[in-house]
């Protein structure tokens, strides 16, 4: 509700209409003798140039909207649209009078610092769009792991925010196998190529509808957070048409409004009028991507942070862009800048009318002590609006992480939703009750209070962004990495928070199954090996056998020769048992072939992707590797186990990864083969091998008569590092690894079944050809 206390009629003052019509004389005065600079400019539309950074595309759509649907002509401004000329920077071509507006990213404040006079409008792009796109097999998701690998990037002051992550990454460039341009639509499939820079909103388009796969390295994640694209102009232009300036930015915040609803139809604008040579599905893409870095539905659209820009401008600084810091006054656009012209005789009637006023103020000195109290109210509700404003702005900016404010006294005054259920409490069991360091483990906690004491005394001292253990409530510990920043015109301090053990856990899995690829490869080498003596051995029992056949007759003429018969020897050899030892030989040594391989086999890696294979032969192959597996320390042999095969009738055919399906498959089986060795006195070993087929899907179950598990660890087996065998003898691994090839790889379904003392039956059903 609003409302006014009318002093002068608490105090029954006989001329209490006076201040109000004295005040109204004033401001009908300064309306009526100031002139605005640019009230006489002609009736016809003024000619102005807005200069894009790149090519016809979505990125412009609310330029080419204000243009298309009369926003600039409503305002009296006829737009030339001009594309992006490589050769030249649109900052060069703003700043030398060639254009009179320009589109560019965050570099402009870098051109700024170093001297040249530009103003920013409007910051379109809430976010940047530039990222690194990786292509690598397995996918990179760490600028850590770009050691080796050939990247494409163009190192000019464009792709400023991806030279800012690697910077504070500490990754410096001459350490890497750089290719310095802009990308090609070619580059994105060269496979000599791993990891290209690029723009989110457009690049990854190619390689959605090609169906590669990529992974995307964004710097927000390591706290280089830059605006995008920005609408700027030169300082020329503002100081002398400053009333042009605010009509051609109100145009274009316009024609972004209508272009962000009306997608579709930009689309057909930017084809048919502009020429873009972007299909109508990319545009599309490219139009969903942006309405991401705009925000419009959060943030109004052109919102300008300046303590953002600010922030900025001090990564240029570390960065060692820039030497000296300068003033960023000048850099925001003023839109009140030039709108009136006081003339010589405004400041005599206002001279004239400041003395009847200071006249008037004589008599309202009875007043001020009553009003004071009124004022003072105000100023400290204002100061509270204000630092409130400061502390809701800093603590939602990072949409989507968890975010919370620290006193100098280490209590959590502010967080968010997303920082309550990290520590798996309520927002009210943390806020002014909790400190930051109930969160940190034990083994942290010194450093935590080492970095606290660092940023009271120096806060350049103490590291903005690191990586500790967090604390959960419940007593979990999760892998976080923060990023620590003072909030300005206080002690306090705002943090953010991004949860990285999921992340850790995956690096961790992948290091594994690198593992048993290379034991894979072990395994292919010394069958390799086994295999040359073998073959030796195979061909000398076969041809003793042939020279003791009598149905080659050189035989029975050697032995007439040396006056022996032939059924003698024969006879002596079967008396002897040399015979039948020669054909023992002879089938363990073809056993043992057929077990080299299937070792070779199993190792051996694919490159080409699925392939069709028979999934009772992928069994049996399986069963005669691990039907040589023999464990000293248990006292088991897996030859002692009954192997029941359940195989369907018709041998079915999956599309799969032929050598993960192997893996999943022996890991189950020497693992059931673990289990039953610990009830092998109580019963006989059996493992029952199924196949079957159901509602599209191929069943493989692989089930055991072993001690089973309890309830509470059959829901946590398939989790990484957890197990069951003792320190040294597993690595928890196998189960996740699995799961990971069957749900991820394969689109698959893995389950299990188990009670204490009945056994376990693991069950996979993969998608049929």
């Amino acid at each position: 509700m609003k409302y006014f206390i009318n002093p002068y009629r608490a105090l029954n003052w006989p001329f209490e209409n006076l201040l109000p019509n004295i005040l109204i004389l004033f401001f009908i005065f300064i309306s009526v003798c100031s002139s605005p600079n640019e009230v006489l400019a002609e009736d016809k539309l003024e000619k102005v140039t807005l200069q894009l950074k790149w090519f016809h595309q979505f990125q412009f759509a609310g330029y080419y909207a204000a243009l298309e649907k009369g926003f600039y002509a409503d305002e009296g401004l006829d737009v030339t649209i001009v594309e992006r000329d490589l050769k030249v920077s649109p900052i060069d071509q703003v700043v030398e009078g060639k254009a009179d507006f320009g589109v560019t990213n965050s570099e402009m404040l870098l051109h700024y610092l170093k001297g040249k006079p530009v103003v920013l409008l409007a910051s379109i792009f809430q976010h940047s769009p530039l990222v690194f796109i990786s292509k690598t097999t397995p996918a990179l998701h760490s600028p850590h792991s770009f050691l080796g690998k050939k990247i494409l990037m163009n190192t000019a002051s464009q792709e400023i925010e991806l030279l800012a992550m690697l910077n504070r990454e500490e990754i410096p460039l001459n350490k890497l196998d750089l290719i310095d341009r802009f990308a090609t639509p070619e580059d994105y499939f060269d496979p000599n190529i791993d990891i290209i820079s690029a723009y989110i909103t457009n690049q990854p388009y190619y390689l959605e509808k090609n169906n590669i796969p990529y992974s995307t390295i964004y710097p927000a994640t390591y706290g280089i957070d830059f605006y995008g694209d920005s609408l700027f102009t030169s300082q020329n232009q503002v100081v002398n048409h400053p009333e042009r300036v605010r009509k051609f930015l109100k145009a274009s915040l316009k024609g972004w409004k209508y272009a962000l609803n009306n997608p579709e139809e930009l689309t057909e604008i930017i084809i048919n009028k502009f020429g873009s040579l972007k299909s109508r599905e990319h545009l599309l893409y490219e139009a969903n991507k942006i309405n991401k870095l705009i925000l419009p539905d959060l943030i109004t659209i052109g919102h300008i942070n300046p303590g953002r820009w600010k922030h900025i401008a001090d990564n240029f600084k570390e960065l060692e862009l820039v030497s000296d810091d300068r003033n960023l006054d000048n850099f925001f656009f003023d839109p009140n800048i030039g709108r009136y012209e006081i003339t010589k005789e405004t400041i005599i009637y206002t001279g004239l009318l400041f003395a009847s006023v200071v006249l008037v103020l004589l008599f309202m000195m009875i007043f001020a002590r009553k009003l004071k109290k009124e004022v003072d109210t105000r100023k400290e509700i204002e100061a509270k609006l204000i630092k409130s404003e400061q502390y809701y702005r800093s603590l939602f900016h990072n949409t989507g992480t968890a975010t919370v404010i620290v006193g100098d006294d280490l209590y959590i005054k502010r967080c968010n939703s997303n920082f309550a259920d990290l520590c798996g409490l309520k927002n009210d069991e943390i806020k002014n009750k909790k400190k930051w360091t109930d969160f940190v483990t034990i083994d942290e906690l010194a450093k935590m209070h080492q970095y606290h004491l660092d940023r009271t005394d120096n806060e350049s001292t103490a590291p903005r962004a690191y990586e500790f253990k967090f604390l959960r409530a419940n007593g979990e510990i999760r892998n976080v990495s923060v990023y620590v920043e003072k909030i300005s015109g206080s002690t306090d301090r705002v943090a953010s928070l991004i949860d990285m053990t999921e992340k850790v856990k995956t690096q961790d899995l992948l290091i594994q199954t690198e593992k048993m690829i290379s034991v894979g490869g072990l395994a292919a080498g010394m069958a390799h090996e086994i295999n040359n003596p073998l073959a030796g051995i195979l061909q000398g029992t076969q041809n003793i056998l042939r020279r003791l056949s009598p149905e080659y007759k050189k035989n029975l003429i050697t032995t007439n020769d040396e006056k022996c018969s032939f059924d003698e020897i024969i006879s002596y050899l079967n008396e002897r048992g040399i015979l039948r030892m020669i054909e023992g030989i002879q089938v363990s040594g073809e056993r043992a072939a057929e077990i080299v391989k299937n070792m070779l086999e199993f190792s051996r890696r694919s490159d080409a992707g699925k392939t069709s294979c028979n999934l009772n032969n992928l069994l049996n192959g399986i069963i005669d590797i691990v039907s040589c597996d023999y464990d000293l320390r248990k006292k088991y042999d897996f030859k002692h186990t009954q192997i029941v095969k359940e195989y369907a009738d018709n041998s079915y055919m999956i599309s799969c990864f032929k050598t993960e399906i192997e893996q999943v498959l022996l890991n189950l089986i020497k693992n059931a083969a673990f289990a039953m060795a610990e009830t092998a006195q109580k019963r006989t070993p059996k493992l029952t091998l199924r196949t079957r087929y159901k509602k599209d899907f191929i069943i493989i179950e692989v089930e055991d008569n072993g001690p089973g598990m309890s309830e509470d660890i059959r829901k946590r087996i398939f989790e990484p590092f957890f197990t069951t065998k003792a320190p040294g003898v597993g690595t928890g691994l196998g189960l996740s690894v699995s799961y990971f090839i069957i749900t991820q790889n394969h689109k698959g379904i893995f389950e299990v079944e188990s009670a204490v003392d009945k056994g376990t039956k693991f069950s996979i059903k993969i998608p049929s050809i």
